[in-house]
């Protein structure tokens, strides 16, 4: 639609500030440096009188309830519990059942290529655990065309329509999102320019 397409971006809500993470899982040839996410909200006002804005709400829904399904696919590869699917109207204007899945989302990384190859592509993922607990409670995970020469760094950029957690805890409904959770970067596959690659091992193979 291309109403979709004139969608405007604005930025809302909390951002977290940049951290340098140290508890993640870097790769052979490749230094994890300052990680940040923030949320935010497309909004375009001429969907405000438009008859098929059901529509696009309807599509909304079933893009996360699609994410949501394949984020389970990952926690399921990796031995981890999967989530309750969110609702059918989740996103939508009309209701929400969830406000968390009014926004969108915006994940990213920097890295640097500390080896001798070429990056061509890496798949990464953003997880986020309950520090009281040392639990799990969310992992997206993103693929990033880039080029990165030896000694050179980059920002690796990921979206997505799920939020950092697959659940709310209420204890922690008045503290801000930075502080609520402790959060790694895991780098889980490399291709470089010889088309060769690296990847995580699967804990449960």
């Amino acid at each position: 639609m291309k109403a979709l397409i004139l969608s405007i971006v604005v930025l809302c809500g909390s951002v977290c500030g940049a951290q340098t993470v140290s508890s993640g899982q870097s790769a052979p040839g490749v230094k994890v440096g300052e990680s940040n996410w923030r949320r935010t909200t497309k909004r375009n006002p001429a969907l405000d009188d438009d008859p098929l804005r059901h529509l696009e709400a309807q599509d909304r829904s079933e893009r996360i309830r699609s994410e949501a399904a394949e984020q389970n696919r990952i926690r399921a590869a990796l031995g981890k519990d999967q989530s309750p699917l969110p609702g059918r109207n989740a996103g939508t204007d009309s209701q929400p059942s969830d406000l968390r899945y009014a926004f969108d989302y915006l994940y990213r990384v920097k890295i640097t290529n500390t080896g001798a190859k070429n990056i061509r592509w890496v798949t990464w993922e953003y997880v986020f655990v309950d520090p009281s607990t040392g639990r799990e409670v969310g992992r997206r995970r993103f693929r990033s065309d880039v080029k990165i020469k030896p000694g050179k760094s980059t920002r690796l950029f990921g979206y997505s329509i799920l939020p950092p957690s697959d659940t709310i805890d209420a204890t922690k409904a008045g503290k801000k999102p930075e502080d609520q959770y402790s959060e790694q970067i895991v780098i889980t596959r490399i291709v470089y320019d010889d088309s060769s690659t690296w990847e995580r091992p699967n804990p449960q193979e």
